[in-house]
């Protein structure tokens, strides 16, 4: 009898400290977006930005200390080109579902890796020098990874850190190209 009562209140505590450890996060960012490729597509000559700000609302479930289900909407930048009579402008955007594997480094620290798939919107605009538009949107969807940091600066409030890659994101000037994205950010945990 003792070795029940024991086992179910060792239950008890196990399941109340999860709990503690388990629940709904809110979170946004602000960084760097690179497009590897987009600027290897124009001609020499060409005047290119492949690096953009970028911003980010992420949003999530953590099931334990180690594990969470993410969310996430990125407006990855515009990116722009110029050269002789013409010039090419794109916008990324990105919405993605990873799974988080969280490692604490102790009561305030942790290290983090991510992976799952995205799915991008790319418009590109490009206008010639006699007026002329053409507009064309080109969706694409594969892989996501990505590593970072987090700091715990109350028990509820999240300082985060992360380098995030979208591979083989496609656009109608390059083929494919991976995108990296660099952030700095806050999540808020509701538990």
């Amino acid at each position: 009898m003792k070795r029940t009562i024991t086992a179910v209140a060792l239950s008890l505590i196990s399941a109340a400290a999860m709990a503690q450890e388990s629940g709904w996060y809110v979170g946004g960012a602000f960084g760097r977006s690179e497009v590897k490729d987009f600027c290897g597509g124009f001609a020499t000559g060409t005047q290119c930005e492949d690096t953009e700000i970028t911003l980010k609302a992420m949003g999530g479930y953590q099931f334990t200390r180690n594990f969470a289900l993410e969310m996430g909407l990125t407006g990855a930048g515009e990116f722009e080109a110029s050269g002789v009579g013409t010039r090419t402008t794109i916008n990324i955007g990105i919405a993605e579902g990873t799974a988080v594997l969280i490692f604490p480094l102790g009561d305030k620290f942790s290290v983090f890796g991510k992976a799952g798939l995205y799915s991008a919107t790319v418009e590109t605009r490009t206008e010639n020098f006699f007026g002329g538009t053409n507009t064309e949107d080109k969706r694409s969807s594969d892989l996501t990874y990505g590593a970072g940091v987090g700091f715990a600066i109350t028990p509820k409030l999240l300082l985060r850190g992360e380098w995030q890659r979208y591979q083989d994101v496609e656009s109608a000037n390059f083929q494919k190209s991976d995108v990296d994205i660099f952030t700095l950010g806050v999540v808020y945990r509701f538990f």
